[in-house]
């Protein structure tokens, strides 16, 4: 396993961490479903042990994600080993009394969801606490790093970032200096963040965590045109048969181009994200043992510059979530 450096924060990541929304399983809002389907606690716990023992050290959530289930899983393994271990959550997603989904960026909200992040994490530090897909606006009120920054002096965050929807709310955060780390959704079929977003953070020393790595499981080559999503997995709400009809043929020139030189399409994709030296760390998703074993082989080789020149070339202005809109 590589590690990498998270920006100037000081700390070394793994080049594959642990994307920890699937584990979540099962949830919905506002009448539409969050989570990717179906798992059981056994199986989630076991791929927390699995990807901790073959040296991830790096590991995503949300407090929302499984509404605390998530958090919750990764606190009765990492725990025992904190001082092992990068812990990043995240904070502003809120599901009311009712079953609506809102966003809540206030600094009463803020303290109030922090401490119960900690205590389902089951530790007294958070390494990376990360504002959940706010909009500019948003972020311009400064109530939002004035909390942050309260959390720090108190030691309950080590470091705060920022999730984005698109490149250009990312640009934003640099230019103003919010946070010390972005996470921004890049992988093969969307490569937008590469041309502007990409240097521009890395100019200002911050540290690029590459979220959907796998753009949702297309990068997988399990999809097929009548691929038919669960009632539980968020993916029918963006993976309609259209647009699989649509990216499926981006996909097999994905294949092509990657042709032998790694062992599967799932290494091949995560080593592209990785060939960009801007990203410290891809968060692929993972549900069980297998699936973390197949993610964690992308991190013991490069994928030749000439693949990958070719995959920027032919696929950088794909932009699959640009170009449809898919906010997640």
């Amino acid at each position: 396993m590589q590690y990498r450096e998270l920006g100037k924060t000081g700390i070394k990541v793994s080049a594959i961490g642990f994307g920890a929304w699937a584990i979540g399983g099962p949830s919905e809002a506002s009448g539409a479903p969050l989570g990717w389907g179906r798992t059981t606690d056994e199986d989630s716990l076991a791929a927390i042990r699995r990807a901790r023992d073959l040296g991830v050290n790096f590991f995503d959530t949300a407090d929302s994600y499984g509404f605390g289930r998530s958090e919750s899983l990764l606190g009765i393994v990492l725990s025992r080993k904190r001082q092992d271990v990068i812990i990043g959550t995240k904070v502003g997603v809120v599901r009311t009394s009712s079953g609506e989904l809102k966003k809540d960026f206030s600094k009463q909200h803020i303290y109030l969801a922090v401490d119960g992040s900690l205590k389902r994490l089951r530790t007294d530090y958070i390494d990376v606490y990360q504002i959940h897909n706010p909009t500019i606006d948003d972020l311009r009120r400064e109530e939002i790093q004035d909390a942050m920054e309260r959390l720090q002096d108190a030691g309950k965050i080590r470091f705060w970032g920022v999730s984005v929807f698109n490149p250009e709310d990312g640009l934003e955060v640099v230019r103003q200096s919010w946070g010390h780390v972005l996470q921004v959704l890049y992988n093969i079929l969307n490569q937008a963040p590469a041309a502007d977003l990409f240097p521009a953070a890395k100019e200002k020393g911050y540290g690029i965590i590459a979220r959907v790595p796998l753009a949702s499981g297309l990068l997988t080559g399990k999809f097929r045109n009548d691929t038919v999503f669960p009632a539980d997995d968020i993916r029918q709400n963006f993976l309609t048969p259209r647009r699989l009809q649509e990216a499926l043929p981006r996909v097999d020139e994905v294949k092509s181009i990657i042709g032998g030189t790694a062992r599967t399409l799932i290494e091949g994709a995560l080593r592209f994200v990785l060939a960009n030296d801007a990203v410290a760390t891809a968060i692929p998703g993972a549900k069980n043992i297998h699936q973390v074993e197949t993610n964690v082989t992308a991190g013991d080789a490069w994928l030749p510059e000439e693949v990958v020149e070719k995959l920027r070339t032919r696929l950088s202005d794909y932009n699959f979530y640009q170009r449809h809109n898919i906010r997640i």
